[in-house]
C-alpha cells in the first residue's frame, strides 16, 4: 500500500498501460481519477476499482480539462500525474497528412502540456507531488513512418526535464518512462515483429512491467529521481 493517501490523475486510463496503471495504483492504496474517450469501459473500471472517478472526454478539449480540474478540486487536491493518453500513426513524411499530423502533435503533446499546466498548481500544494510521462524509446531509436509520434515523444521528454527544473524546488518530480512495443493494445500490429533475439531480456514489457514502475515513480521512495528518462526495455538499449 505504497500509495495510501494519494489522489492520482491517469490520462488514457480506459485501456492498456493506462488501466493497467490506474488499477495498480488503486490497489496501493491510491484514490484514482481515471480519463478516456470511451465512456463505457471506462464507468467499468472505475466501479471495478471501486476507489475511482472517471471523466469521459477527449483530452485536446477544453471542457474535459476542466472537468478534470473540477473532480480534482472534489478530491481535495492531486499528488500524481500520469501523462499516458497517445495517438499513434505511422506513415513515412511526405505521406503524412495535416490532419494526422494534428491529430498526432495535439494528443501526445499538446494535451500533456495543458492537462499538466492545469493541475500542476494542485501537485506543488502538498509536498511529494509527482509527473509520470509516457514516453517511447522510438526518441532514440527512430524507425521509418513513425516520424511525427516520435517527435511528439521527444517534446514531451524536454518537457519532462523542464518541469523537473521549473517545480523541483516546489518539491515535486517529473520523470518519463520509455517504451518499446510493450503487450498492449496499441502496439498490437507491431508485436509480431518485435525480434525477441535483440532483447537481452528475450521477451517484450508487459503493462504489469510498466504499472510497477510507475508505482515507484509515484511514490516517496523515488523522491531523488527528477528530470529522468527511464527505459523500460528488457535491456534494448544496453
Amino acid at each position: 500500500m505504497r500509495l495510501t493517501g494519494k489522489i492520482a490523475l491517469v490520462t488514457g486510463g480506459t485501456s492498456g498501460i493506462g488501466e493497467g496503471i490506474a488499477r495498480r495504483f488503486a490497489a496501493e492504496g491510491a484514490t484514482v481519477v481515471l480519463t478516456g474517450r470511451r465512456a463505457d469501459l471506462g464507468q467499468r473500471i472505475a466501479r471495478e476499482i471501486g476507489t475511482a472517478t472517471f471523466v469521459p472526454g477527449d483530452l485536446t478539449s477544453p471542457d474535459t480539462r476542466k472537468a478534470l480540474v473540477a473532480a480534482v478540486e472534489t478530491l481535495g487536491g492531486l499528488d500524481v500525474l500520469v501523462n499516458n493518453a497517445a495517438a499513434f500513426g505511422e506513415a513515412v513524411t511526405d505521406q503524412v497528412t495535416d490532419d494526422e499530423f494534428d491529430r498526432i502533435v495535439e494528443l501526445n503533446f499538446r494535451a500533456a502540456f495543458l492537462v499538466t499546466r492545469d493541475v500542476v498548481p494542485y501537485l506543488i500544494r502538498k509536498p511529494g507531488g509527482r509527473i509520470v510521462n509516457i514516453s517511447s524509446s522510438g526518441v532514440r531509436r527512430a524507425w521509418p513512418g513513425a516520424s511525427v509520434y516520435n517527435a511528439s515523444k521527444a517534446a514531451l521528454e524536454n518537457l519532462t526535464q523542464t518541469w523537473a527544473h521549473e517545480y523541483g524546488p516546489h518539491g515535486l518530480t517529473a520523470n518519463a518512462v520509455t517504451l518499446p512495443v510493450v503487450d498492449a493494445p496499441m502496439s498490437l500490429p507491431a508485436q509480431p515483429h518485435v525480434d525477441l533475439e535483440a532483447i537481452p531480456s528475450r521477451r517484450i514489457g508487459t503493462v504489469t512491467d510498466v504499472a510497477d514502475l510507475a508505482v515507484f515513480l509515484a511514490g516517496d521512495e523515488s523522491g531523488y529521481l527528477n528530470g529522468a528518462r527511464i527505459p523500460l526495455d528488457g535491456g534494448q538499449t544496453a
